[in-house]
């Protein structure tokens, strides 16, 4: 590695930790303790709204990445600019290309690792926080509707995946042409690894919408195509659940005809917006070099607009209208990131070599 590689990298750095770790103390005050703490219930407990805030605070930490990549690179090169040493490079036969390469290089680096970091730990967090805010228990569940395979529909009163039991479970199961065909009605039920064990129920037969027979049963035993798991997890917010959850979950909505738009979104979304660093930097770098003179502070207005337009872009337009079914989720996800990248790319191409 060259002088100037290690030159420009350590300025990088050190302004990319240094806005970071000023940017996450400035959510953490701002959004953390002012908004989500006034959402919290009376009866809450200190040491649970503690939590609560530190489980928040990994989610919030992804999104003040991109603004500190923007500040970073503004901070490094415009007072590269305001000393002249941008010009000098340029004399010497460096191109704005190869001063660029090393910091898009570690930045898509960084990037990487914050992938792994939103899905491995953001994500999990975020879960953790959504059930000590609501208070609710993560292995057991109360009138929970899940539509199956097979065009069957469960209806659950009460779920205890740790005792492996369901009170009053109703299946409802109907035809190839949605009409009603079966209901199946048991006070408990258990279950194994291929089949539910019904107590105590009856089971009433239809013909065109009309009951033609009923029956009743102390035990009766059914193919079990779904994961009582699930049961809990479909009403897992998508926002938390990991890239390998999303996945499962899809695939699951897809073989039992279910619509699974908003975590196909979710899904994109994971892959997508830890890069938005990468862009955010080929947008900022080409502004630095000819806005550098303005200073730090011009600087982290830019960055905060560009963020903003990004956010308003990608979450509040282009996702909102894949979640309604009006736009490819890649396309939802991906465009900000295109959009920018694009713009970048010709600001960048267009600077003066």
């Amino acid at each position: 590695m060259k002088i100037l590689d290690r030159y420009l990298l350590r300025e990088y750095l050190r302004a990319f930790v240094v806005g970071l770790l000023f940017f996450i103390a400035l959510i953490i005050v701002v959004r953390l303790l002012d908004y989500d703490l006034k959402k919290f219930e009376d009866d809450i407990s200190y040491t649970t709204a503690v939590k609560i805030v530190l489980y928040q605070a990994p989610r919030r930490i992804m999104e003040m990445v991109p603004i500190a990549g923007f500040v970073a690179v503004f901070f490094t090169l415009g007072r590269m600019v305001r000393r002249n040493e941008f010009t000098a490079m340029k004399a010497g036969g460096i191109s704005v290309y190869r001063l660029l390469a090393p910091i898009l290089i570690v930045t898509l680096i960084i990037c990487g690792i914050f992938a792994v970091f939103y899905n491995r730990v953001a994500s999990p967090a975020f879960h953790e926080a959504h059930l000590l805010q609501n208070k609710v228990r993560p292995r057991r569940g109360r009138n929970i509707v899940f539509k199956g395979k097979d065009n069957r529909t469960f209806y659950s009163q009460r779920i205890a995946l740790d005792a492996k039991k369901i009170n009053q479970l109703t299946i409802y199961e109907h035809d190839p042409e949605n009409r009603l065909d079966r209901i199946t009605f048991a006070k408990s039920a258990t279950w194994t690894p291929t089949e539910w064990e019904l107590t105590d129920g009856f089971i009433r037969h239809f013909e065109q919408g009309v009951e033609v027979d009923y029956e009743t049963f102390d035990t009766h035993v059914i193919e079990r195509h779904e994961d009582p798991a699930r049961f809990i997890g479909s009403e897992k917010d998508p926002r938390a659940m990991t890239i390998k959850e999303l996945r499962e979950q899809i695939a699951y909505k897809r073989e039992a005809g279910q619509i699974s738009r908003k975590e196909q979104v979710k899904l994109y979304h994971k892959t997508a917006y830890p890069f938005a660093a990468v862009v955010v930097v080929m947008l900022g770098a080409p502004i630095a070099i000819r806005f550098g003179r303005a200073g730090f502070f011009a600087g982290l207005v830019i960055a905060f607009f560009l963020s903003f337009i990004y956010w308003a872009l990608s979450f509040a337009t282009l996702e909102g209208l894949s979640e309604n079914g009006k736009l490819h989720p890649f396309l939802a996800c991906w465009g900000a990131n295109i959009l920018y990248g694009l713009v970048g790319s010709i600001m960048i191409w267009r600077t003066p070599k």
